[in-house]
């Protein structure tokens, strides 16, 4: 891990050694991305659930990002949101639906349950068919199209 601490420390500013054996570098990164594509889902599904509800993206917004569910991951995809920023964020769909993949498949060969991430993947599914070259917020779209509202910061 030393030898690569320069090439790491350009990727992420926080390193984690997290084992002695090469894998579990991707385990825990299995984990941590069906942590984040759930969090995601809950939170286009909520932004969609506002927007019908005609609460402006401004004030659900200030209330995540304030509460305990408010967290980095929560907060960028919400105000990617109500900006409507779409594409070109950095956050491009494709990985992530990539990143669900291995999750679901590194569950699945040691047969864990993943009801939430699973679920979570078919939103991104939905969103790589429509929007092949959106960001992750693209699945809001797919959502607010079903429900005939969008948020609006």
């Amino acid at each position: 891990m030393k030898n690569c601490s320069d090439i790491m420390q350009a990727v992420s500013k926080t390193i984690h050694h997290v084992g002695e054996a090469a894998p579990k570098g991707q385990m825990v990164k299995a984990c941590l991305q069906s942590l984040i594509g759930s969090v995601f889902s809950a939170t286009f599904e909520a932004s969609v659930l506002a927007a019908k509800a005609g609460i402006s993206g401004q004030t659900l917004f200030n209330v995540f990002s304030t509460s305990g569910a408010g967290c980095g991951v929560a907060n960028t995809a919400l105000e990617n949101i109500i900006d409507r920023q779409f594409e070109g964020t950095g956050s491009h769909i494709a990985t992530m639906h990539k990143d669900l993949t291995i999750s679901l498949g590194f569950a699945e060969e040691l047969g864990v349950p993943m009801h939430t991430a699973a679920t979570a993947m078919q939103l991104f599914h939905a969103g790589k068919t429509k929007y092949p070259n959106g960001d992750n917020w693209v699945v809001t779209r797919v959502l607010e199209d079903i429900v005939s509202a969008e948020l609006h910061r």
